[in-house]
């Protein structure tokens, strides 16, 4: 025991074996063994984004998995990578991703509506609009795209119940 006090700032930094200790633990993530900071890993993300934009779904694809991977507690990479896998067609997965999305955060908007676009797509219609409603409770003006693609559907969905009602 030191009789010196200790400097605020002063503690030292734990070794690379402590850090493999605390990752193998699940105290820290990936990256933060490999001291990524968030603000990389979301310079990361912009390359990813950028990638979806252009059409580069494959390697956007790897971008996220690498993100999900590096921090696996982020809904925002596992939202990215769903959308990846949804425009690549791998339904599966995308529904897996934007519900791993929804776990780490309930709020997601983005997640709720890629998820509802999924539900609809296999006809479980009842999901969708449980997904459709929260998206829109959420984001009532509409500001993100997600929420204004949700509101159309909405508008579709109903355009369409209330012409089956009149036949």
């Amino acid at each position: 025991m030191s009789d010196t006090p200790q400097k605020p700032g002063s503690a030292k930094a734990p070794s690379k074996e402590e850090l493999g200790e605390m990752l193998v633990a699940g105290d820290i993530t990936p990256a933060q063994y490999l001291g990524l900071s968030q603000k990389q890993l979301y310079e990361i993300a912009t390359m990813g984004n950028n990638m979806l934009k252009r059409g580069d779904l494959e390697k956007a694809r790897d971008i996220f998995l690498g993100l999900v991977a590096a921090s696996p507690y982020d809904s925002v990479f596992h939202v990215n990578l769903a959308f990846a896998y949804h425009q690549l067609k791998q339904l599966p997965e995308a529904l897996e991703e934007y519900t791993t999305s929804l776990r780490l955060n309930i709020a997601n908007v983005d997640a709720l509506v890629g998820r509802s676009e999924l539900y609809l797509q296999e006809g479980k219609l009842e999901d969708a609009l449980k997904d459709i409603l929260a998206a829109l409770k959420l984001d009532p003006e509409a500001k993100r795209d997600t929420t204004k693609r949700a509101r159309a559907t909405l508008a579709m969905l109903q355009k369409k119940a209330d012409e089956a009602l009149e036949e």
